[in-house]
């Protein structure tokens, strides 16, 4: 039986799980910093030069740029996890393949008793919510018609969730940049301030290259910040680029799911009239 309650990724961590692909806040950051001190472990470990020293000698900046960039790492490993639980609903077929089955008031209990049988929790699934919502009001109801339109509404609404699971992301990827300007801003500060003590100073040539060193170290940082922030930006754009495409890709496939299997079939059912009186 498939149960989220067991198998998705936040619940098995003792979390509260998100909503479809929602991600905990807290979760992905508690992994990303767990993931952004095995970055520098490793950089200890295995010192590139040049590399090493962008990442560790730069100030406070590079270090957040990091946090950012393995938080939002994170949350897209957790989504990707959440985004194959809710992707196997699509492996399980609750509407009877016998061609001869049409979907209607009478046969909707049919439906949801498999679908309880075959899913724990199964609101707790993109598929199986839109359907389980469109089955109780034909049940309830009896109105045929209302079912293609609950399932697009609820399609609008599921899609309405994926927009909202991305805001950590949109915010992570705003603020990486950001901060490496910021070392930019902190790195031109400190070599025009060293320049200008330089130049007051005045001196000997030898005294002069020595003053120099400072303002080239302000230069590094400048320079180095913003490359980091760039870069880590641009990785993580991309790859959530990937992902982003794969879940929209999940929900057409959970349309064409509701539509193949549900919307199809349905079959309207004449309604017995109440008989009426004679009035004499």
């Amino acid at each position: 039986m498939l149960s989220w309650e067991l198998e998705d990724i936040e619940r098995r961590l003792w979390f509260k799980g998100g909503k479809q692909t929602n991600v905990s806040p807290v979760l992905s950051l508690i992994l990303g910093l767990i993931m952004t001190a095995a970055f520098y472990g490793v950089l200890r470990v295995f010192p590139v030069a040049y590399f090493a020293r962008i990442w560790t000698e730069l100030g406070w900046v590079p270090y957040a740029i990091a946090i950012m960039f393995f938080w939002g790492l994170a949350v897209l490993i957790f989504k990707w996890r959440k985004l194959a639980l809710q992707k196997r609903a699509l492996n399980i077929r609750v509407v009877p393949l016998d061609y001869g089955f049409v979907l209607s008031p009478q046969s909707a209990d049919q439906i949801l008793e498999t679908l309880y049988k075959s899913v724990q929790d199964p609101e707790r699934f993109m598929l199986f919510n839109r359907i389980l919502r469109a089955l109780s009001n034909l049940k309830n109801l009896g109105r045929v018609a209302d079912v293609e339109i609950i399932i697009r509404a609820q399609s609008d609404m599921d899609h309405n969730v994926l927009e909202s699971s991305y805001t950590i992301l949109k915010g992570i990827i705003w603020a990486m940049p950001v901060l490496g300007f910021i070392g930019t801003v902190l790195g031109l500060s400190e070599a025009i301030g060293g320049f200008g003590s330089v130049l007051a100073a005045g001196g000997e040539l030898s005294a002069l290259r020595d003053s120099l060193r400072g303002v080239v170290a302000g230069l590094s940082v400048a320079f180095g910040t913003t490359f980091e922030g760039l870069i880590t930006t641009l990785v993580l754009q991309i790859v959530l680029s990937f992902f982003r495409k794969a879940e929209e890709e999940f929900h057409e496939a959970c349309d064409d799911y509701c539509h193949r299997y549900l919307v199809s079939r349905l079959r309207m059912v004449k309604q017995e009239e109440p008989e009426v009186e004679a009035v004499h």
